[in-house]
């Protein structure tokens, strides 16, 4: 038994190889080969991400310095402080290191170090520097370039970054003590709800389409495949022997479709280190793309198996009548019941989470429910389109033929719409999901830029209050300026430097002189309580020397104590602190509300002043997640949809071989080719018009019901997207109908009428 079902498998290979001729049936090999490998490349590639993202995040891990580790004998420590900046919306990261010696430990595709006032840079770093585009960015690195970042050192090939040396990143607050390279990441979030949300639904809208190009290009060729089976059916095969051998030429197909979605998938691969879009947060490295096991084998084992059990399935209503093909005849109507039966699934599964207060995203249950929900689409849609089809009547002759050929056949282009709809819908879900992750961000109108700078000289502080009060939009706010005092015994308190105008709105008295120095407020109790003539060091100054000899004393003949409501703190003028060997201060400045290009400047003061500061801006900048997810999303939904043209267009293209016969007569009999360009565009329009109209509708119900049960948020229809998103479509077709006509030209030859 095993044997004889080998033996019909291996002859329907042979027929997939040579049946209709070797010309025609290597053309439809290679159509096949061509939809399923499409579709098995985007498989592959999604399976890599979890490896990708964990290669990225081992790579960022491994220039970590590991936190809390004891020093290591015979190495040196480094204190090294995070950067984190941006230049015009790209990604700009770095660390403030600062060397205690010349045996370091080895961080990551670096060589050497670089000392107080050199500079190493990424690859991409450096070549932007150079470039035209850079020029604003140079000032932020006047140091000299002692080498390069290798890609051991870097999450991605585009990555932006940097070791900056310094002399002051030990005293900095934010140092710390590096001994050992390696350690896990920080600063890491878990997904709020709605960016979960973005996640699973985007996760799915790309990869259920996939499945239906992937099954719908198995089908490629069916009819003239039917007609040989039939004439198998004639010659004696049994039911089985038939169904055996379509499954035959379907898993040739698919494992033709299997290598070719390989070879598609190592391009890519080999093409990904190109990709400079800012989604891809510096770039991936082709190395990190690697599938999954676990999931890259089932698709390698289900994929043939589910082209012979669709193959199998399509037969359903061939093998009855071995004299002919029984879809030339009168078919029955398709049933509906069965068809909405996942969607009223998924509903129930999505609506035992709406009275959970806070329902997860990646909960099995709403995971399903959007499978389910988006699913019925290509289930009900083959059932629309005959019954709109069945209902057409009149128009012109272009017309005419569009619809006689949707009343023949409408399951072709319905199984090929289905992908369109799928991604239309979920494209319509995700665009509700992302106008309410965007309420939660601030409101533009509060938009702020924070601006911070480590001093560890007064000059340092007068430098950085000069350089950001020359800037439009900052010109009159203050800057304020505060650090921490340590006595001999570790006790600290707060200081705040300033003039006396500045200092009276902290509590300093009217009569206020430079050279003051005020204890103000009432102390804590067990708190350290300067006094005349202490000898104090600021924060962080013996964190890199132990032994260093204190900075400053507190002077005695300019001292007082002033008691009010005010917190306790020490208020310093100018002039009492000029005696200080080095101090230890932040300076601190808010501007209410700046340009871009305003920002770029504050960004390249901090820059020129050794990079010992930070710049933010509140409420202009997208969360780095939110943005990485709604910009791969969007990468991703735009690949799905070039697949979709692609399966289109190549479904297309059969559908012309096969029909090229009846094509040609109808030329001979007087229809031009214009009628027939038109038909085909009609063919092509009518189902993705309906298409349309059931992802509008299945789109917005689902982004309600996933609002309603994971969001907890109202629904608010996008319109302006649903119409981009219709246009796209229409584009699309036109688009194919305009690639395909040289297709049609050559089909409609009166060469085609010739009998061989």
């Amino acid at each position: 038994m095993i044997r004889r079902w080998c033996d019909d498998l291996w002859l329907g290979m042979r027929l997939a190889l040579g049946g209709g001729g070797a010309r025609t049936a290597l053309t439809r090999l290679a159509l096949t080969a061509a939809g399923v490998g499409l579709g098995v490349a985007v498989l592959l590639t999604a399976t890599s991400v979890p490896h990708l993202l964990g290669a990225r995040e081992d790579r960022a891990a491994a220039r970590m310095g590991a936190v809390g580790v004891a020093s290591v004998p015979g190495v040196d420590p480094v204190y090294a402080v995070k950067l984190v900046d941006e230049f015009h919306g790209q990604g700009l990261q770095g660390v403030l290191v600062q060397p205690t010696g010349s045996r370091a430990p080895a961080f990551p595709g670096v060589s050497e170090l670089p000392k107080p006032g050199q500079v190493v840079l990424s690859p991409a770093l450096a070549d932007l520097l150079a470039s035209p585009a850079g020029e604003e960015l140079r000032g932020r690195f006047p140091q000299p370039v002692i080498g390069t970042i290798g890609d051991a050192g870097l999450t991605g090939p585009n990555e932006l970054y940097f070791y900056l040396g310094s002399a002051t990143a030990a005293a900095q607050p934010a140092a710390v003590a590096v001994n050992r390279v390696g350690g896990p990441l920080t600063g890491h979030r878990d997904l709020t709800a709605l960016e979960l949300l973005l996640v699973v639904v985007g996760a799915t809208t790309c990869l259920v389409p996939v499945v239906v190009f992937v099954v719908a290009s198995t089908r490629l060729a069916a009819a003239s495949r039917d007609r040989r089976l039939a004439a198998l059916r004639l010659v004696g095969a049994d039911r089985g022997q038939v169904v055996r051998i379509a499954a035959g030429e379907a898993l040739l197909g698919s494992l033709a479709g299997l290598v070719a979605g390989g070879v598609l998938f190592l391009v890519v691969r080999a093409l990904v280190p190109l990709i400079t879009v800012s989604a891809f947060r510096g770039g991936i490295f082709g190395e990190d793309v690697v599938p999954d096991w676990r999931l890259g084998v089932p698709i390698a084992v289900l994929l043939p198996v589910l082209a012979c059990a669709v193959a199998a399935f399509a037969l359903r209503r061939i093998v009855i009548e071995p004299l002919g093909v029984v879809r030339r005849g009168i078919q029955a109507p398709r049933k509906f019941w069965w068809r909405p039966l996942p969607a009223v699934v998924g509903v129930v599964l999505l609506a035992t989470r709406w009275e959970r207060v806070s329902a997860d995203a990646g909960d099995p249950a709403v995971i399903g429910g959007v499978v389910l929900l988006l699913m019925t689409v290509p289930l009900v849609l083959p059932w629309l389109v005959e019954r709109v089809a069945g209902r057409l009547r009149g128009g012109s002759p272009a017309w005419l033929l569009a619809v006689r050929r949707l009343q023949v056949d409408s399951a072709t282009a319905a199984r090929l719409v289905s992908g369109i709809a799928v991604v239309l819908a979920g494209s319509i879900a995700l665009q509700g999901v992302y106008a309410r992750a965007e309420s939660d961000h601030l409101d533009p109108g509060s938009v702020r830029v924070l601006a911070s700078n480590f001093a560890s000289s007064l000059t340092d502080v007068q430098a950085f209050a000069a350089a950001v009060q020359e800037l439009p939009g900052a010109r009159g706010v203050p800057v304020t300026t505060s650090g921490t005092l340590v006595n001999a015994a570790g006790s600290e308190t707060r200081l705040i430097l300033g003039s006396c105008a500045e200092l009276r709105s902290e509590g300093a008295p009217g009569d206020c002189r430079d050279g003051d120095v005020f204890a103000v407020g009432t102390p804590e109790a067990n708190a350290y309580h300067p006094a005349p003539g202490d000898r104090t060091w600021f924060a962080g100054a013996r964190r890199a020397d132990p032994g260093v000899p204190p900075q400053w004393t507190v002077p005695a003949d300019r001292f007082r104590t002033v008691s009010t409501e005010h917190p306790a703190v020490l208020l310093v003028t100018p002039a009492a602190l000029a005696p200080a060997t080095s101090v230890g201060l932040i300076s601190n400045i808010t501007i209410p509300a700046a340009s871009p290009d305003v920002v770029e400047q504050l960004r390249n003061a901090v820059g020129q002043l050794g990079w010992n500061g930070i710049v933010s801006s509140v409420g202009t900048e997208r969360d780095g997640t939110y943005a990485l997810i709604t910009r791969v999303l969007s990468v991703g939904s735009i690949l799905v949809l070039l697949l979709a043209a692609g399966s289109l267009m190549i479904a297309a293209w059969e559908q012309l071989r096969e029909r090229r016969r009846s094509l040609a007569a109808l030329m001979a009999n007087g229809v031009g080719r214009g009628v027939l360009a038109r038909s085909l565009l009609w063919q092509m329009a009518i189902p993705v018009a309906v298409g349309v109209a059931i992802a509008v509708i299945e789109g917005i119900a689902l982004d309600w019901l996933l609002l309603r049960s994971v969001g907890h948020r109202e629904l608010a229809v996008d319109i302006p997207a649903i119409l981009f998103l219709t246009a796209t479509a229409a584009i699309a077709i036109l688009a194919v109908t305009a690639v395909t006509l040289p297709a049609l030209w050559r089909t409609t030859s009166l060469e085609q009428l010739r009998e061989k």
